[in-house]
């Protein structure tokens, strides 16, 4: 066992000595969460990770930008590229930052295992258009809960909210004092992002089952029913948005229109589904299901994780990344792409895994220089 374990700590070593930084965003691309090199097993459940940058207009392309998040050191950072819930990405509300949750403070496979059952820190990383990294790290309330983060959004000013299960769904300050603040009432969420400066995160069926709650997209209220739009205090409750149609309930990824009069939501085994809010009431449109490129008896799954909508041109454009693999677990996927000019618009594809240990997950727009 000690042969096994030093041996995989040679190899996140030799891979974070290999990490290339500093390498500059283009504007108006794609910025893709990637779990895993292809030599590291994902069912390691530590991936070595990295954003990749791809042109959204190719097909079949290769990254044109890759940032290596450190495997080793004090601002280490990682997340279960096994597991089927970790990985959403987000843009800040000025632009000018990704981030992404997972946990840190320690070198990659130092402690083998899943890491939601470990004893290590949990936290944020943010990288900006120029690929400087930057890593926060904060104490979970409670590791014997198995808390996986999944996601995280930022106003770009040292303001972060994360979600997950088991005191994951919290408020972060990065400022003096690094004060971490847990919403009471929301148990388990699959993704967070800000639109038109207001939280919004998801719950899939038995998220919202645990406290009685639909299927959807929510916001956050005070104890009155007011909406907060960025919620900082533990006693928030949500509200539900765009309820999901009942045959699409296991949704993670989210994007909605700055007019909030489209919605889109992933669901990781039936594809893409638009909703059309109507005279203030949001119906379920269509879903688009994704062509598989995996049998279906070997195929994990035929839906999506991750999304991000360009609402600029005449027609919302859809990228999002699959959640096919092989083995029970998300891997050889790939990055998608659906001009949506109707329910039968085509599903091309972007880019294509090149392994079974390297997982697409988060996705959203490159970093800029602010606006």
């Amino acid at each position: 066992m000690k042969k096994i374990i030093w041996t995989l700590v040679l190899i996140a070593a030799s891979l974070s000595a290999s990490q290339a930084q500093n390498s500059q965003f283009l504007p108006g691309h794609l910025a893709v969460l990637r779990a895993g090199d292809g030599s590291v097993p994902l069912k390691l459940k530590q991936s070595p990770v990295f954003i990749d940058q791809f042109d959204p207009n190719l097909s079949n392309g290769a990254p044109s930008v890759s940032v290596a998040v450190p495997t080793n050191g004090a601002n280490a950072f990682f997340f279960n590229g096994h597991a089927a819930t970790e990985g959403m990405l987000s843009r800040s509300v000025d632009g000018r930052q990704l981030v992404f949750a997972g946990y840190g403070g320690v070198n990659l496979l130092a402690q083998p295992g899943t890491p939601a059952m470990l004893d290590i820190k949990r936290g944020f990383c943010t990288v900006d258009v120029a690929g400087n990294l930057h890593t926060l790290q904060y104490e979970p309330a409670n590791v014997d809960d198995k808390m996986n983060p999944r996601g995280a959004a930022t106003d770009g000013n040292n303001n972060f909210w994360g979600c997950g299960n088991a005191n994951a769904n919290l408020y972060y300050n990065a400022g003096p004092g690094h004060s971490v603040v847990v919403f009471e009432s929301v148990q388990s969420a699959r993704a967070v992002k800000i639109i038109n400066h207001v939280l919004y995160t998801t719950l899939n069926g038995p998220d919202g089952t645990v406290i009685d709650q639909p299927a959807g997209i929510y916001q956050f209220v005070d104890k009155t029913g007011a909406s907060v739009a960025l919620p900082q205090t533990p006693d928030v409750a949500l509200k539900l948005v765009v309820p999901a149609a009942a045959n699409y309930t296991k949704i993670a990824g989210f994007d909605i229109s700055p007019d909030k009069t489209v919605a889109y939501t992933a669901d990781t085994v039936a594809g893409v589904q638009k909703y059309v809010n109507t005279g203030g009431a949001w119906k379920f449109a269509y879903n688009f299901a994704i062509p598989q490129t995996i049998s279906t008896n070997d195929n994990h799954a035929a839906g999506c994780f991750g999304l991000v909508v360009d609402f600029k041109g005449p027609a919302p454009v859809i990228y999002a990344t699959t959640t096919e693999g092989y083995n029970g677990t998300v891997n050889s996927n790939r990055v998608i792409r659906i001009v949506d000019t109707n329910a039968t618009a085509t599903v091309s594809t972007v880019a294509q895994s090149g392994s079974d240990n390297i997982a697409f997950r988060g996705i959203d727009f490159t970093p800029d220089s602010g606006h």
